[in-house]
């Protein structure tokens, strides 16, 4: 894990900010450019490539990395017209907040407090696409899996097996229709059901779209014809054959 106050510089105007971050990535792979408001902005504004990250600081921890970032980023320091920082460092973020003595209090207290830091942390870490938050919600998510995986015991698939009894959602041998199938006439186009038991009629096909015809091109060199495809046979012994005619005139044409 790598800990570090950094500094970015807009190239345009040589306005400043400066941060820390935490990331199993190193920080010339994360693409982490600060939450702050006015820094967010202002890379919208100039656009991401006017604007240059260096690291001023590497840490070896939370404690320290914030220790690091409330030295440079003072009262005076945000009040100076070239810089991009809104508040004093040292103590903002969720990173140096979870698990402080201040947490521990609000949270015995109703949890009012970290509830709110944490939702507006989360809130500009997702705003800035963030490693932060993007391991966060796969947790989100894999935590939430996990519980309903948790929720759904044998007791509750039996609830819900008797639920679908009362309703009259019958299953199996108890529903009216089963062990029967759908089939159709090709000459008739009538659709009926039968047992599964039951040997298909002669003329009849399984299914509910049996009884459209089936239908190919013949030709015999010189005409062509649009055939049912139970007609093959007879215009095959005529001289036709599979397929259409390459080019034909309209007058030949039946």
């Amino acid at each position: 894990m790598y800990y570090y106050v950094y500094q970015i510089t807009n190239l345009l105007n040589n306005k400043i900010y400066v941060g820390k971050h935490k990331s199993a990535k190193h920080p010339s792979e994360n693409g982490y450019y600060g939450s702050g408001k006015q820094i967010t902005a202002a890379i919208k504004k100039y656009g991401i490539e006017n604007f240059k990250k260096e690291v001023l600081y590497y840490c070896s921890s939370l404690e320290e990395m914030a220790d690091k970032e409330a030295e440079v980023v003072t009262e005076d320091f945000v009040k100076r017209i070239d810089t991009y920082n809104m508040h004093k460092g040292g103590t903002g973020g969720w990173d140096h907040y979870n698990g402080s003595k201040a947490h521990s209090s609000n949270s015995s207290k109703g949890g009012k407090m970290t509830a709110s830091r944490l939702t507006k942390f989360i809130a500009e870490e997702k705003a800035n696409n963030t490693d932060w938050y993007k391991q966060w919600y796969a947790s989100v998510c894999n935590t939430n899996h996990l519980r309903q995986q948790k929720a759904l015991t044998q007791e509750s698939r039996e609830k819900r097996k008797n639920t679908f009894k009362e309703i009259g959602h019958a299953k199996g041998e108890k529903n009216s229709q089963f062990g029967r199938i759908w089939i159709s006439n090709v000459l008739t186009k009538e659709v009926k059901r039968i047992t599964i038991n039951d040997t298909v009629p002669e003329g009849w096909v399984r299914g509910k779209t049996g009884h459209v015809p089936k239908k190919l091109w013949i030709n015999n060199g010189i005409k062509e014809h649009y055939i049912l495809l139970e007609k093959e046979q007879e215009y095959k012994l005529k001289g036709f054959s599979s397929g259409r005619l390459k080019r034909i005139s309209r007058e030949n044409k039946l």
